[in-house]
């Protein structure tokens, strides 16, 4: 069976790579220790290109991901993901979710 996987993506206000570089660590120190407290979190691979954020979490099943995108485990994690690397803004700071099932 496939993993199950959240992709989130946001515009942010991080600009060059070096900026990326140092808000990393942060950023995950900040959302790994909640990710690894939600039922069948499998991984998170973080990437950034050009000002965009992609978070993509990997879970164990397709109940375990919806849980956390409506427990409200996500939120969770972007409000501590926005501290360290803040949301463009308005009107560029959308916020895109898909799922794979």
């Amino acid at each position: 069976m496939a993993d199950v996987t959240s992709r989130l993506e946001r515009n942010t206000q991080v600009t060059t790579s070096d900026d990326w570089e140092k808000r990393r660590p942060r950023l995950e120190s900040l959302i790994k220790p909640l990710l690894e407290k939600q039922a069948g979190f499998k991984g998170i691979d973080i990437q950034w290109s050009d000002g965009r954020l992609v978070e993509i979490t990997s879970w164990d099943s397709e109940e375990n991901c919806r849980n956390y995108i409506r427990n409200g485990g996500a939120a969770t994690v972007a409000t501590y993901a926005d501290q360290a690397v803040p949301t463009a803004a308005y009107p560029n700071g959308t916020w895109v979710r898909s799922n794979s099932f």
